[in-house]
């Protein structure tokens, strides 16, 4: 077996004051019924480019949404909008273009980093905090070069939009505020930037789109941030030339959707594809996307993994769900494609473990280099009825005390793979697999683990208690997330 490749971890850009740790051990009236509501017309309000800088229409046209009350709309026409820094408070509406490459928003460069720092609030570009927000049908981009000024002199942006419910400067920590987030039909567009940040190349933009705190307060004399309620959906847009496409973080009794059947995203010439990090109470749906996977990058991290020393140290208090069902993950001298960490299994044995489900997906490899699946510290993983092509190393990597979990109905036959199917470690224990005849091609230094070759094609059939257990639950669980 060839020596164990790395694993690329989440590090925020240089110059945030978190506390990061990037070592990895492998380690949710009236009665009068009668009336008929009157239909209310949206007011809309117009913004056409101005050549030079949009910023102040832009903000305005927000200001006057907001005074017509919720469900208005900022209309944006066919041409090019130059944007520079916005803060958009507690916004109940929508932001629609002409189209994807019809409406163009591209960033201004010189954002002042130095300004931002003091205020303690990240260096995203575009930010919405509060609200309900709707925005569909444009391009948002970064032109070539450097986009800011100050330290940490790199000159890149950390993100190009950020969605919050609060900020260190507005209603920092009240746990009561939320923000609802729709995104479709819209496409991200970078730049590489030589000296940028990145793991594989430099950009001027390290995260596309990102929900999140929107603070890093000085957690040696001030509280932690608490987790925000943030309900996030983004479905048939684009991602090109970002060190993330997509980052999803500190979040609590969250809905996040990204894709659906039919209406995909699709990630392209990204150091890391995206993912969902220091989440607690929260369901995950991730369907129907497309994943290109470039040489030595990385796929999707669906991680607990304490990176930031800003948050509070909150309870599970029911299991975080993942839904993972119908994309193509698509790798080329690739690292992996899924990243599966629930290191408070561990930590916090008594709280319910997160419950992944992998299924019907396909990972396509290409060179006898590329991992599928990696799984750390899980309990009751279900990866079942996905299917694995061409060339490469391993399809699972089951790893540092993951149990419990189900192998099943998996097609891995039309792929060859250099170590095997599958390598589980000491700690590796109770995973059983159904389907296929792979006993040979599991390397299973573990415990108590079951490899058979027997068929079925009924998910009902009586496998033992084991199998029982882990499909009943995650049935139960993943009817949340609207699977019929």
């Amino acid at each position: 077996m060839k020596t164990m490749k790395r694993i690329i971890f989440l590090t925020l850009t240089i110059g945030l004051l978190f506390s990061c740790s990037t070592t990895d051990d492998y380690d949710e009236g009236f009665s009068g019924m009668d009336l008929k509501a009157e239909k209310v017309t949206p007011e809309v309000f117009v913004v056409t480019p101005g050549g030079v800088d949009d910023t102040p229409a832009l903000r305005q046209a927000f200001d006057d949404a907001k005074a017509a009350g919720p469900g208005s709309v900022v209309q944006l026409v066919e041409g090019e909008y130059h944007v520079g820094y916005m803060e958009i408070y507690d916004f109940y509406g929508s932001m629609v273009g002409a189209g994807k490459d019809m409406t163009l928003i591209t960033v201004l460069p010189g954002l002042n980093l130095d300004e931002l720092f003091a205020r303690h609030v990240m260096h995203s570009m575009i930010k919405f905090i509060g609200g309900d927000v709707h925005l569909s049908h444009f391009t948002l981009q970064t032109p070539e070069g450097q986009l800011s000024v100050g330290w940490p002199y790199m000159g890149h942006i950390y993100s190009l939009i950020n969605f919050s419910s609060f900020s260190a400067n507005y209603e920092l920590g009240n746990e009561s505020r939320s923000i609802n987030v729709e995104i479709d039909n819209i496409n991200f567009r970078g730049h590489l930037l030589e000296g940028g940040p990145g793991y594989v190349n430099g950009y001027n933009c390290m995260i596309a789109v990102r929900a999140g705190f929107d603070c890093f307060p000085n957690t040696w004399s001030e509280p932690p941030v608490p987790r925000e309620k943030i309900d996030f959906k983004i479905t048939n847009c684009e991602f090109d030339t970002f060190c993330y496409g997509l980052g999803l973080e500190g979040v609590t009794n969250s809905r996040l959707i990204i894709g659906e059947k039919n209406s995909g995203n699709i990630f392209n010439n990204l150091d890391v594809q995206g993912g969902v990090w220091e989440f607690r109470n929260t369901e995950v749906s991730i369907e129907g996307n497309t994943f290109n996977i470039p040489a030595f990058s990385s796929g999707l991290y669906l991680d607990d993994y304490p990176y930031y020393g800003i948050l509070k140290n909150q309870p599970s208090g029911k299991a975080t769900i993942f839904n993972v069902q119908n994309n193509n993950f698509n790798l080329a001298h690739s690292e992996f494609a899924l990243y599966l960490r629930n290191r408070r299994t561990r930590t916090n044995p008594e709280e319910p473990a997160i419950l992944y489900q992998v299924k019907n997906n396909l990972f396509n490899m290409t060179d006898g280099y590329e991992w599928g699946i990696a799984s750390l510290y899980t309990k009751g993983v279900v990866i079942r009825n996905n299917r694995f092509t061409g060339h490469g190393d391993l399809a699972l990597f089951l790893v540092n005390y993951s149990q419990n979990g189900l192998v099943l109905g998996n097609n891995f036959s039309t792929a060859e793979l250099e170590t095997g199917v599958a390598y589980l470690t000491a700690s590796t224990k109770n995973w059983t697999f159904v389907g296929g005849n792979i006993s040979d091609q599991v390397i299973n230094y573990g415990i108590n683990n079951i490899i058979t070759g027997f068929s079925v094609n009924n998910s009902e059939a009586p496998f033992g208690q084991t199998i029982v257990d882990n499909l009943t639950e995650m049935r139960g669980a993943i009817k949340s997330l609207g699977e019929k």
